[in-house]
């Protein structure tokens, strides 16, 4: 196993606490973007920078909306903007917060703010708008964010592509033919363009984690009951779907997730409290774990080539960094994961129809509806109640084999994705299908939806690019409330293969 050199220690710290992030070069593909604050200051720098009176806040605004109107230009990430709203909340005044006067987008789909557009990606909800500002909507607030626009989803989240969309498709920013993944498709793309480090998401089935691999972007699926998502959604999918952010730097999401964790009204779930901030996490020394590293899918079907490489060379760098590291793979059944995973979004997708139908006195029909959402309706209105019941039972059932595995691993190890993204619309070859449509989108939810039954905490990490020049993310999965050790060891692959300067190569805009 080879032995990896790691990057000063010291000199990272300073760089953490000064703002500056200007990391170690690597090969660089190219610039989307060049010459600006935003190239070398993460969110937590651009916060900093406000903070000095280095640059204002109204100055960050309006080179954020260049950028991502420029990136909108070409990749289609945007859902709808909210510029009047960004400016007046400046001339307002921002409270004090992590990240005072940082530019920032959310999902078209949860973290509301009341009077802003939210459509979930259909044309059903085209005109919705938030009556109220949600409770992780309001913390994105408080933490001096400064929310200018909504980025595209697919159709109610309902599929890890957004061709279907009334905006049209988001395109991966490494490879304009693919998709980015999503649900979280226009966040996750954004920043892996570069034109922002730091987005909203949330996740399903693998919302966050997908994208951020198939896009190069970081990002961490928190564990069930840390982070709030209602009033307004409650638990989302029977609590499998779950709030975060998409991130360039490690730091940024752990700060985030400080600001935005805590538990709400009402939530079955609660999620242990930490034992001290997680942005100390990502500076600290990281004690030596012991690692499994799963050498297939769950389902026991081979990776790619490139992913499979990228997994041996992340346990290659672990092992340098003083990891045990061996291989295992824990006994879940993703078969009957994805039935019930499927059986619940189709009956969430039911249920939400039936609301939009009762306020409005007219029945939805199949005519105003994208065809994966009229096929997951469909699916919904047949789910005798004695079988979404036992949707519990299977959650609670991966949840214990899950945990009885991790009694003897810190982390378990894989690919965020099998393989590489595929093309723009293939996902929806099967969307008036139901089966079939389970059957396509298990292989490509097979690694991630595990952790969304089991509520098990998970980061996606950008360690790698394959040779024809696409991101592979790398997945690192933590016992229940365990977040501390994600953010821990993704602070230290962070400085030992940084990915900072990685962008893709696109015309300068």
């Amino acid at each position: 196993m080879k032995m990896v050199p790691l990057f000063n220690r010291a000199l990272f710290r300073l760089l953490w606490v000064t703002g500056h992030i200007n990391l170690p070069r690597r090969s660089v593909e190219g610039d989307w973007m060049t010459d600006s604050v935003f190239d070398d200051h993460d969110a937590l720098g651009l916060a900093a920078l406000v903070r000095e009176g280095e640059v204002s806040a109204s100055e960050l605004l309006d080179e954020a909306i260049d950028r991502v109107e420029a990136t909108d230009a070409e990749l289609n990430v945007l859902a709808d903007r909210y510029f009047d709203f960004a400016r007046e909340a400046i001339a307002a005044g921002l409270p004090d917060g992590p990240f005072t006067g940082v530019p920032f987008l959310r999902k078209d789909n949860g973290a509301e703010i009341a009077g802003l557009s939210s459509t979930s990606g259909t044309r059903l909800l085209a005109d919705n708008t938030a009556v109220e500002t949600s409770v992780l909507g309001q913390r994105f607030l408080d933490a001096g964010l400064v929310p200018f626009g909504a980025t595209a989803v697919p159709p109610l989240c309902v599929n890890i592509d957004s061709d279907r969309a009334p905006y049209g498709a988001c395109l991966n920013p490494w490879d304009l033919t693919r998709t980015p993944g999503g649900s979280s498709s226009g966040a996750a793309a954004v920043v892996g363009a570069g034109a922002l480090p730091m987005t909203h998401g949330n996740d399903g089935g693998g919302s966050l984690r997908i994208p951020a691999a198939w896009s190069g972007a970081f990002t961490v699926k928190p564990s069930r009951g840390r982070v709030p998502s209602g009033p307004i959604y409650t638990e989302g999918w029977m609590g499998f779907a779950v709030e975060g952010v998409i991130t360039r730097s490690v730091r940024d999401c752990a700060a985030a997730m400080d600001a935005i964790s805590g538990r709400e009204v009402g939530v079955r779930y609660d999620a242990p409290s930490p034992a001290r901030p997680y942005a100390d996490e990502v500076t600290g020394e990281c004690r030596p774990l012991r690692i499994a590293v799963l050498e297939a899918t769950h389902s026991g079907e081979p990776f790619h080539p490139h992913h499979a490489q990228a997994t041996r060379d992340t346990a290659d760098l672990l092992i340098g960094l003083g990891h045990q590291v061996e291989a295992a793979s824990p006994p879940v059944d993703t078969g009957r994961i994805v039935a019930e995973l499927f059986k619940t979004v189709a009956v969430d997708v039911a249920n939400l129809l039936d609301d939009v139908a009762q306020e409005r006195g007219v029945p939805v029909t199949d005519d105003e509806l994208e065809a994966s959402v009229a096929t997951f309706r469909r699916q919904g209105n047949i789910v005798a109640g004695k079988e979404y019941a036992r949707v519990n039972e299977v959650s609670m059932e991966t949840a214990y084999a899950l945990d009885e595995f991790m009694q003897n691993y810190d982390l378990i190890l894989s690919p965020t994705m099998p393989g590489p993204p595929p093309p723009i619309g293939e996902v929806y070859r099967h969307e008036n299908d139901a089966e079939a449509l389970a059957r396509h989108l298990d292989e490509f939810i097979n690694m991630t939806m595990v952790q969304n039954v089991s509520g098990q905490p998970a980061a996606s990490v950008p360690l790698w690019w394959s040779p024809d020049g696409l991101p592979i993310g790398m997945m690192f999965s933590a016992r229940y409330g365990d977040e501390s050790t994600l953010f821990s060891i993704s602070g230290q692959l962070e400085q030992a293969r940084p990915w900072w300067d990685k962008r893709p190569k696109r015309n300068d805009i």
